[in-house]
């Protein structure tokens, strides 16, 4: 009666009847995995062509998730993050599903994990990777749901890492007892693991060993694997065939795989399951994620997620990315992009300065100082030679005369990403990482090079336009203004993200043109005849940018949306309030102002910054129609400062910073220990007031090094008490929590 009714009085499975469900999953794994990795050579059909036929399997419904998360990921546009939210909340469904049902029947698919392991990795997966999407939203409603599945994702993943270190316990144990074995023996053993039924976690019945059916699938995974382990299983020529050993366009000669200069790349064990290999590379890539998006997020919701029972780890995180990267799957590959967004990204979470100080430059005599903070004199000496010894470790790193750090991987990092680069060859993504990577450095000619090199047209339209955004961000640093504009209003028509910063970017290099025209920079006889040309077209699109920030193809303003909202509307007020043409009411240059927020002032070279410097003196020259007022001459002489820290003129800009910025933003009182200083607050640019006190401790560890360490966190920490909720606050507080979290782990 029971089985008539679809019930099984025997709940459990067993192995003969399990061997081939073990298979069959196999090869699906081995089948998303493949599919995955044609997304990261820009061949996203086939990918998708490979899993679509079966809706209702979890890990095949997984890797169209995790497609559409980049997508959404690369390009910030609504509809391709609803539909990546989909996809990966019907994960989550069938995950538990599998989850549940692998427990019940104890169907064992690992020799080292419980039954259902890989399901709960796909469960945090696709819970994390959906908080992600919710997050990118900037919805309140959509990031409270994003809090609630950041904390389910963390459970389960603690669970997971539980086994993990379990599994890593016996393996040590094993290890230890193969060494003392023969050689013979240990050959022996290492045979027997390396067969192709790897998959199948048990002795498995000789009759179905010579099941013609059953060896055919258990030979496709075991070839399946084997091809994408060594990168044959797309289609591509060995990547040997294409590696490099250095970055850039001009050293684009390919090394010869077995010469001592080749990159040694890790070796990867073949024996090892699909499903474990899932579980573990899937686990540290997640979890590491998690931990490192944690310990970014601003301190208000960082306390709100401390009580509700997680906290963050950038090291820990960090290394648990890296640690993804060493397997050749996709998510060894999304945990490079992370490491790479994390230290070669337009937007670096923490500023290099802060990184690398000239340790025997900051404690000569004259740069000694005595700290204005109350600490025991004990404390701070300690502090400081454990602050020294970190710093010159990290200063060797990031030189290239020492091993590689957390926060410097140097050359582990390009080599890592010069393999992807020979592994998807078809891929701009790639491209442009290493584009990145080389304007991280200062080389941004030849990180321009690099883009105009790609001659093939780019399947991914997110790619696309990540590219031509990068493109256009090097070009305002090297002031080629014309080309940068013209690459913004292509992003009007290829990317729905912010037309409207497009189009105010687009006209502020207008601007910029018209202002060399007239500061006599620009010497080309037929270029200084466009003068009005230029000044048209910089009003035209300044002022269009609020039609395209308030009706673009998205239903809701993005935070520069209402950045670029607020500083035309005063524009208007100015031109209204001194009876001019509106060109002429703007102040500070627009685009030198947009640079600060892409790092631009810690990639020019040096003749760009002197440039700059030049540029921004436009709003107080003879040329300028206008008075300059408070504000605006607080944001010049800020961005001013920058650019004479990175000339080397320290002392000359920390002047400047604290005589035309500070002094109207925090009055200090050391003398009253209750309340040692007072903010005096402005509504105009409200980025710059915590923004000037993040750089007044950069100039202090800039100079002084470990003797103004407590200084400069003081200064970080009155950056973060100038809390307030304005339109770029996510941007900024993380940037000023990057920062003190690496001085206060010195």
């Amino acid at each position: 009666m029971l089985r008539a009714l679809g019930f099984k009085k025997q709940e459990t499975i067993t192995k003969d009847e399990a061997t081939p469900l073990i298979l069959k999953q196999a090869h699906d794994f081995e089948l998303a995995l493949q599919a995955m990795d044609f997304l990261l050579d820009d061949r996203t059909q086939e990918g998708l062509h490979l899993i679509e036929n079966e809706p209702d399997c979890t890990i095949k419904v997984m890797a169209v998730g995790v497609i559409r998360f980049l997508e959404a990921t690369l390009g910030f546009e609504a509809e391709v993050m609803k539909k990546a939210g989909e996809s990966l909340t019907k994960a989550e469904n069938l995950s538990s599903r599998d989850r549940s049902k692998h427990q019940r029947l104890k169907l064992t698919t690992s020799a080292n994990f419980p039954p259902g392991t890989e399901y709960a990795v796909i469960y945090a997966e696709a819970n994390l990777l959906n908080a992600l999407i919710m997050l990118l939203s900037e919805s309140m409603i959509e990031s409270a749901k994003a809090l609630y599945k950041l904390r389910k994702a963390y459970h389960t993943l603690d669970e997971v890492f539980t086994l993990i270190k379990e599994y890593e316990k016996k393996q040590k144990q094993q290890q230890r007892s193969l060494n003392n074995l023969p050689n013979q023996s240990t050959s022996t053993l290492n045979s027997n693991t390396s067969s192709i039924w790897a998959d199948v976690p048990f002795s498995i019945n000789p009759d179905l060993i010579k099941d013609p059916k059953l060896s055919n699938i258990a030979d496709d995974v075991a070839s399946m694997r084997s091809s994408r382990l060594n990168g044959a299983h797309i289609g591509n020529s060995p990547a040997n065939d294409r590696l490099r050993s250095e970055l850039g366009y001009s050293k684009e000669g390919l090394i010869d795989p077995d010469s001592s200069s080749s990159i040694k790349t890790k070796e990867i064990d073949e024996s090892q399951s699909t499903i474990d290999e899932y579980i573990i590379s899937g686990a540290n890539l997640c979890f590491g994620i998690l931990q490192l998006v944690l310990s970014l997020i601003p301190p208000a919701i960082g306390k709100v997620l401390s009580v509700v029972g997680f906290r963050g780890s950038r090291e820990d995180g960090l290394r648990k990315i890296w640690k993804s990267v060493e397997g050749r799957n996709v998510h060894g590959c999304i945990g490079l992009l992370a490491l790479l967004v994390f230290y070669d990204g337009p937007f670096q979470f923490t500023d290099a300065d802060f990184d690398i100080p000239d340790v025997s430059s900051t404690h000569s005599p004259q740069h000694t100082r005595t700290s204005t903070v109350n600490s025991e004199l004990t404390n701070l000496s300690l502090t400081k030679t454990k602050s020294e010894r970190r710093m010159r470790s990290e200063s060797n790193a990031y030189q290239g005369v020492g091993k590689p750090t957390l926060l410097h991987p140097g050359k582990k990092l390009e080599d890592a990403l010069l393999y992807a680069r020979a592994l998807f060859p078809h891929s701009a993504l790639w491209l442009l990482q290493e584009s990145r990577m080389l304007a991280s450095r200062g080389r941004l000619e030849e990180a321009l090079n690099l883009m105009d090199s790609l001659d093939r047209k780019i399947e991914m339209k997110q790619v696309e336009a990540l590219l031509v955004f990068d493109r256009a961000m090097i070009l305002i640093f090297l002031h080629k203004y014309e080309r940068a504009a013209n690459d913004f209003m292509k992003l009007v028509e290829i990317n729905s993200w912010s037309p409207g910063l497009y189009t105010y970017t687009a006209g502020s290099c207008y601007l910029e043109l018209y202002r060399m025209c007239k500061l006599g920079l620009i010497k080309d006889p037929k270029e200084l005849k466009r003068e009005e040309e230029f000044r048209n077209k910089a009003e035209k699109l300044i002022l269009k940018a609020p039609v395209s920030a308030k009706y673009g193809k998205t239903s809701k303003q993005m935070p520069f949306d209402k950045f670029l909202l607020r500083k035309i509307s005063h524009f208007q007020h100015s031109a209204q309030k001194y009876n001019v043409d509106f060109i002429d009411a703007i102040g500070t240059s627009p685009v030198h102002e947009l640079a600060y927020f892409w790092n631009g002032y810690n990639r020019m070279p040096e003749d760009h910054l002197l440039l700059a410097q030049q540029l921004l003196d436009y709003s107080v020259s003879e040329h300028a129609k206008i008075p300059e007022v408070e504000n605006q001459s607080m944001l010049r002489n800020l961005l001013q400062s920058i650019t004479l820290r990175r000339l080397g003129g320290i002392e000359e800009g920390v002047q400047l910073l604290d005589e035309k910025v500070l002094l109207n933003i925090i009055e200090l009182d050391e003398s009253n220990p209750r309340e040692p200083y007072r903010f005096i607050r402005h509504a105009e640019d409200p980025w710059l007031y915590p923004t000037a006190l993040y750089e007044k401790a950069l100039f202090l560890w800039k100079e002084y090094g470990t003797d103004g360490l407590e200084e400069a966190k003081e200064w970080l920490k009155r950056a973060q008490a100038y809390s307030d909720d304005y339109e770029l606050s996510t941007r900024v507080g993380m940037k000023i929590k990057a920062a003190l979290d690496r001085l206060e782990g010195l």
